[in-house]
This record gives C-alpha cells, sequence and structure tokens, in this order.
C-alpha cells in the first residue's frame, strides 16, 4: 500500500532541501502549490504536490529560473483538464524506471 500523505520533513529529504524553502515555495507559489494542514496545522503533502514541487524543482535548482520566471511558465502551462508539466516529469520519470528495470530483465 502506498502513502497518502508525506510530512514536510520528508518531502524535504526527498528534494534533499530545507523544510524551511519548501514553506518559501509554498508562498511563493500560492494556488499552485497547496498542501493539506491537519488540526494542528502540520502540512501533509500528497503525491500531486510533490510532483508540483518536483516540477518548481526542476524549473529553479537545475534550469536556473527565477522565481517569477518558474512562476510564468508554472502559469502559463496551467490548463483545466489539461496534463501539466509536472505530470508530464512524473511520466517521464516512471517511463525511464520501466526501461531501466526492462533492461536489466534483457541482461
Amino acid at each position: 500500500m502506498q502513502k497518502k500523505y508525506f510530512t514536510i520533513q520528508e518531502v524535504a529529504r526527498h528534494f534533499d532541501v530545507a523544510p524551511s524553502l519548501i514553506r518559501f515555495w509554498e508562498k511563493t507559489f500560492s494556488g499552485i502549490l497547496q498542501p493539506h494542514k491537519n488540526s494542528k496545522g502540520a502540512r501533509r503533502y500528497q503525491t500531486k504536490d510533490i510532483t508540483q514541487l518536483r516540477y518548481i524543482y526542476t524549473l529553479v535548482k537545475e534550469k536556473g529560473y527565477s522565481l517569477a520566471g518558474a512562476r510564468k511558465v508554472i502559469q502559463k502551462h496551467r490548463r483545466p483538464f489539461a496534463i501539466t508539466p509536472a505530470d508530464v516529469v512524473q511520466r517521464l520519470q516512471a517511463l525511464r524506471a520501466f526501461l531501466g528495470a526492462l533492461k536489466k530483465e534483457i541482461h
């Protein structure tokens, strides 16, 4: 069974960043990144939130976009009922993992 919610520490460890950066990105990308909060106010991230964070991380940390630039790219690609760039990244990573496993089986 797959986990439904992740803590901010788990998410920060996944991206190898400080939890404060995740909180900062929440404020910077409000409306795009909105994790659920429990009754005590602790953030609970779902897979869709982590997918959005992965896209933000890719734009800012790997491709070198400014925060404003990354925000524009994300807003430009947001369309209702359309596949988002974050979905594309997630699907490509899953495909890569599948192809890697397939290659190991063949050899």
